[in-house]
């Protein structure tokens, strides 16, 4: 969703960088505003379909959002995960309570109260049945929490693929220990959207009838019954919109949702109690499905996050709706980079920091430089950066102290603290790739560049770089593959593969790699470690800790290969992002099991931060890009918390 920005209006709020940092995407998400905080909590969603492992994800994660900046949030106890879940602000007891929703294996009935930034569990003695996509809404006056139908989930019949949803009709009232129902059966609704009218201390809902068109229903809480309300307009879609109470203008604000007989671009209402009126926006753009909305009392300001266009992928958008200009407005915060994979992420032991570029997204190739110093992030501006570089791949030069960063294109730039040197347009260059792995080489003090993948087919060249041209090594390649763990190893005093993705030859089939090879600046040379390697993979996260002069890997995508059950004759592989820690001596590789350890994830990148002595990871991706920072001890991980005013920081649990 992108919504005409009137950056004058709420400057206050809008950063000047471009890419925010936000939440991953994600739809049938939840979000309520915490009074006594004055910001917004928001937990839970689904992802797209990820192209690596085939599935959705559902996401547990905590956010917080203080009106300019959206804050992750790690509580000691965490929920499942689950999107169509509902979530309401319990007033009289300063909590947000949530109930059910979908998993990722089944639909849920478990109610969990959000408090003193943690989440805990109420073990209820009555519970209604499992549900998702359910409406819900806090009536504060006669304290209860009251939720409406939904959908449950049923296997696929005998010979087919696609789940069985029932839609059920039930109402269930929440008094803060256990769950009654209440009345019989309600409307034959689908999809209800519920909200508390404080003006006119009443629940409305607005659903689906039997022909996807919209009703409205108010609700008699003496009686536990639904009337049916039949103003002369409605909106023109009530599939997964949004509504909340506006408290500073006594009014229900409707916006959003996906239908056959919808219009395609944003619609939004406001309910006065007797008519829906539709608000003339400045400019209308796509409408989006399973966002998340609250008012924001802080700022007068109702907020939206996330949902997904009919056509397209989720989005990770925060917007603000004002009624007194009535237009939306696009925030966003540019005091950290924005969820990403495929970047650069290169120590500088010269100005002991870290220089940071580019990656991507789903939809955009950041040109974006920072520095990560001091547990800081800085966005440089430099007039040399370069203007575009995809996939960059990079490393220190230890000899010239400079970064030099290799693009899919073959376009070479060196960083020297101050300037961008680029080599464009050399005579003798790598062809074009993406996906190679970089290294420095002391040893043969050049930068080395191993395989990558042309859209085609995938590289075996292995090319180095002396700081002036490029010389091709053509003897004794290593198998053809992209996205290998790549590093100089100090023991063995040679550039070291292992893992990727590929295929021996251009007819084999897709190979996940679990091999090892060396580099001595003429060859590859196969290595086979004591105990064998960490499995097939690819895209993990690796660096030489300085203390200890091992190799440290962590997760990236990993390949389970399961044997063919007759009559089958092909093997079954699964792919999944990982997030297991291992280290290398330089001859055997051991696993590391930290007490706590950020999420799988692949294609992020970690390195040395000499400003703290400790390890730095950030973003990647897991079905879902990241943007999340971990800093690493020698025995523990801990996440990053950028503090909202200012450049302040802490760590989790400190």
């Amino acid at each position: 969703m992108k919504r005409n920005v009137l950056v004058a209006i709420l400057s206050t709020f809008v950063t000047t960088s471009l890419f925010a940092i936000n939440p991953y995407a994600r739809y049938e998400t939840r979000m309520v505003y915490v009074p006594q905080r004055g910001s917004m909590v928001l937990f839970g969603g689904i992802t797209s379909v990820d192209s690596g492992t085939k599935q959705a994800y559902h996401l547990n994660d905590t956010w917080e959002w203080t009106g300019s900046r959206w804050i992750q949030r790690f509580p000691a106890h965490v929920p499942t995960e689950r999107s169509g879940h509902v979530m309401v602000w319990d007033s009289n007891r300063s909590r947000i309570v949530m109930f059910g929703g979908r998993s990722n294996t089944a639909d849920l009935n478990d109610t969990w109260v959000y408090q003193n930034n943690d989440w805990t569990e109420i073990a209820t003695p009555n519970s209604p049945p499992p549900r998702q996509l359910m409406g819900g809404a806090y009536d504060p006056i006669r304290d209860r929490f009251v939720i409406f139908g939904g959908t449950q989930t049923s296997p696929p019949p005998a010979g087919t693929i696609n789940p069985v949803l029932t839609a059920i009709y039930d109402t269930w009232e929440f008094d803060g220990t256990t769950w009654t129902q209440v009345g019989g059966t309600g409307p034959t609704v689908t999809k209800p959207i519920l909200t508390y009218d404080a003006a006119r201390n009443q629940i409305i809902m607005l659903a689906l009838d039997a022909n996807a068109a919209t009703v409205m229903y108010s609700y008699d809480a003496d009686a536990g019954t639904w009337s049916q309300v039949k103003p002369a307009t409605l909106p023109a879609c009530a599939n997964e919109g949004q509504m909340a109470y506006n408290p500073d203008t006594q009014t229900v604000v409707y916006t959003g949702g996906v239908c056959s007989n919808s219009t395609g671009v944003d619609l939004t209402y406001e309910w006065d109690g007797t008519t829906w009126n539709n608000i003339t926006l400045v400019t209308p753009d796509t409408e989006v499905f399973g966002a998340a909305m609250d008012y924001d009392q802080s700022r007068q300001l109702m907020t939206l996050f996330g949902g997904s266009p009919v056509v397209g992928l989720p989005v990770s958008d925060t917007w603000v709706y004002s009624s007194q200009s009535k237009a939306w407005f696009s925030l966003s915060d540019g005091t950290r980079p924005a969820a990403r994979s495929l970047y650069a992420f290169v120590t500088d032991p010269v100005d002991n920091t870290i220089w940071f570029y580019g990656g991507s997204d789903d939809s955009i190739v950041y040109s974006d430089f920072w520095q990560y110093n001091d547990g800081t992030w800085t966005q440089i501006f430099n007039d040399s950066t370069p203007a575009s570089c995809l996939t960059p791949a990079a490393a220190w030069d230890s000899d010239r102290n400079k970064l030099v960063m290799v693009c899919a294109n073959s376009d070479l730039y060196e960083w020297d603290g101050t300037t961008w040197t680029g080599h464009i347009g050399l005579k003798n260059t790598p062809p074009t790739h993406q996906w190679g792995s970089v290294v420095y080489d002391p040893t043969l003090k050049k930068t080395v560049l191993y395989g990558g993948f042309d859209g085609v087919n995938y590289s075996d060249e292995t090319w180095t770089w002396d700081g002036t041209s490029w010389s091709r090594q053509k003897n004794h390649p290593a198998p053809a593959r992209a996205l290998a763990q790549m590093w100089y190893d100090p023991t063995l005093k040679k550039t070291v593969i292992y893992g990727g993705i590929g295929r021996i030859t251009t007819t084999d089939r897709v190979t996940r790699y679990s091999d090892m090879w060396t580099f001595d600046g003429s060859g590859w040379t196969e290595l086979n470690p004591t105990g064998g390697t960490p499995g097939p993979r690819y895209g993990a996260q690796v660096l030489v800790d300085p203390h200890t002069n091992h190799l440290l890997l962590f997760g990236g995508m990993f390949d389970t290969v399961t044997p063919p059950v007759p009559p089958a004759t092909q093997p079954t592989e699964v792919q999944s992002y990982v997030s297991d820690m291992w280290d290398w001596d330089g001859s055997k590789w051991t696993q590391i099991t930290p007490p706590a350890t950020p999420g799988p994830r692949e294609n992020a990148r970690m390195t040395y931060d000499p400003s703290r002595d400790n390890i730095v990871m950030f973003g990647g991706y897991a079905g879902t890009f990241l943007s999340d920072t971990w800093v690493y001890d020698g025995s523990t991980w801990k996440a990053v918390v950028f503090d909202p005013l200012g450049n302040r920081r802490r760590v989790a649990g400190h």
